[in-house]
């Protein structure tokens, strides 16, 4: 016996497969483990990306920090969307989401969930538990905004879905843009306003070294209207001094007995005429049909004696006989047989901050309460430019930086109509059938189209994000190529034109996850 067990203690036989049988457990748990952890690794990553999506839509829905019900909606309906119970097998779903309350503007959210194992269920671990946390906010920085802002006449017809009127729905509408961009987390946004129709109403924001003293105009003389005569003549007239006895807001100007700057730039109805295009003299008065970076930023020197750089006065004339007709507020004056219309919008108003929603609101009513007019989309947008250019007119009060936080750039453009300059109407570019300053080989249209056109250019060279509205336009070719991109353009039938300035405004504010 002792023998034989002295043999098989040194036997060796069969001991491998005794090794494997007991490695075989370990074996199994680390394989198993890997497999699990690493299903359960690739589910989290699922879970965390919808809770970042989810987060984020929370963050864009809302207006400003208001933070609702309607906004936890969308949130749970991205969250849902990304990751929906039952994926990878998980169960006991949860998802949370609320502003922080030390940072109304941004949001915390968490998610958590369960995913069943495959081996390890073999030695009781039969689910591993996931979470994820995610953070955003709008990081807004600064912004400029300037809104272009259609005045012309159609303005006062009734919207194709809605009541009231377009310029009623726009009056109300834009505080959209404002609550969206209404946020107490150290951010500054101002907002310039530029109305614009066949002109602009700008003088009070100029120099008296901007304005020109003489300048031509077309009329007839006094001795021919005694007579009861029409006839085309040009009528070179000195001004010497302005007469601002014209009140009438769509009249605007003082006549033809005009020429004191500083009393026309403060009187409210300091409409002007454009200035030749730069490198072209006054006389012949030349207005081409590009619109050049020179154009938008050179200043006259404070000489004040460059007239080609100088802007005239919108300044049609006020008679009291029959060559001059008043219709809905609008003024009418009679050369060569044609009817010439006239009118000047309200005051445009620069970049500045407001208070608060109904500072801005009063804001906008005052930018549009004149309505009239024929649609020069190049001369609105030429001064909305000029408005948030860093480098020209205004150059001291706006700065590329608030501290050391870059600026955004953004114009606003909104119109209810395609190009429309009716040769026969008093413009900024002055009477173009008797005075052809608009030079190019085509249509008036289409050269004010092209300037137009330039002019967005220009503006996007500048760093200038563009937004473009389209209320009511049947064909928007002409303007939708003026957005940054095809995202930056919005069309609206008048019921939803609130929504779209609130989405240029979540738009505008810059999402990002805070971790």
């Amino acid at each position: 016996m002792t023998t034989l067990m002295g043999r098989l203690s040194q036997d060796t036989a069969g001991n491998t497969l005794a090794l494997m049988a007991a490695a075989l457990i370990p074996l199994t748990i680390m394989i198993g483990s890997a497999i699990d952890v690493t299903a359960a690794y690739m589910t989290r990553a699922q879970l965390q990306n919808a809770c970042d999506a989810a987060v984020l839509a929370g963050r864009q829905s809302m207006k400003g920090t208001d933070w609702t019900s309607a906004d936890k909606a969308e949130a749970e309906k991205f969250f849902e969307f990304n990751f929906r119970e039952g994926t990878q097998g998980s169960r006991d779903v949860e998802f949370a989401i609320a502003p922080n309350e030390d940072d109304s503007s941004e949001l915390l959210a968490s998610a958590s969930a369960t995913v069943p194992t495959s081996l390890m269920r073999v030695f009781g671990y039969e689910t591993i538990d996931i979470a994820a946390s995610c953070d955003a906010k709008r990081d807004l920085g600064h912004n400029d905004i300037v809104l272009v802002l259609d005045v012309t006449g159609s303005m006062e017809d009734a919207p194709s879905n809605g009541s009231g009127t377009k310029i009623a729905r726009l009056r109300e509408a834009a505080a959209g843009l404002y609550r969206a961009l209404d946020e107490d987390d150290g951010s500054i946004t101002r907002y310039g306003i530029v109305p614009y129709s066949h002109t602009v109403n700008v003088g009070r924001s100029l120099k008296s070294k901007d304005i020109l003293r003489d300048q031509p105009m077309v009329g007839q003389d006094s001795d021919c209207f005694s007579a009861g005569c029409t006839f085309t003549k040009w009528v070179h007239i000195n001004q010497s001094s302005w007469n601002s006895g014209n009140t009438n807001g769509n009249g605007g100007g003082g006549g033809n007995s005009g020429g004191n700057t500083q009393e026309f730039r403060t009187s409210g109805n300091a409409c002007i005429e454009e200035r030749p295009s730069i490198g072209n003299d006054i006389d012949p008065f030349e207005i081409d049909d590009e619109i050049t970076l020179a154009d938008v930023d050179t200043v006259a020197g404070n000489a004040g004696n460059e007239p080609e750089l100088q802007f005239g006065r919108y300044d049609p004339p006020k008679h009291s006989h029959s060559n001059t007709a008043m219709s809905g507020g609008i003024r009418f004056y009679r050369i060569g047989g044609s009817w010439v219309q006239t009118g000047c919008p309200a005051e445009a108003q620069k970049l500045r901050t407001y208070a608060d929603e109904d500072t801005f609101t009063s804001a906008i009513g005052s930018a549009t309460s004149r309505v009239t007019g024929g649609t020069y989309h190049d001369v609105g947008m030429l001064w909305g430019t000029r408005f948030i250019s860093r480098n020209g007119f205004f150059a001291s009060e706006n700065p590329d930086y608030w501290g050391d936080i870059p600026i955004n750039k953004h114009i606003v453009f909104m119109t209810d109509g395609m190009l429309d300059t009716g040769e026969t109407l008093y413009s900024a570019h002055g009477i173009e059938r008797f005075q052809e300053r608009t030079q190019g080989w085509s249509s008036l249209d289409s050269k004010h189209l092209s300037r137009f056109e330039s002019a967005c250019r220009v503006a996007k060279a500048m760093g200038v994000t563009i937004w473009v509205i389209a209320l009511d336009v049947e064909d928007t070719e002409d303007v939708a190529g003026c957005a940054t991109t095809s995202e930056h353009f919005y069309t609206s039938d008048g019921s939803d034109l609130e929504d779209v300035f609130e989405e240029i405004g979540q738009g505008i504010g810059n999402l990002r996850l805070t971790r």
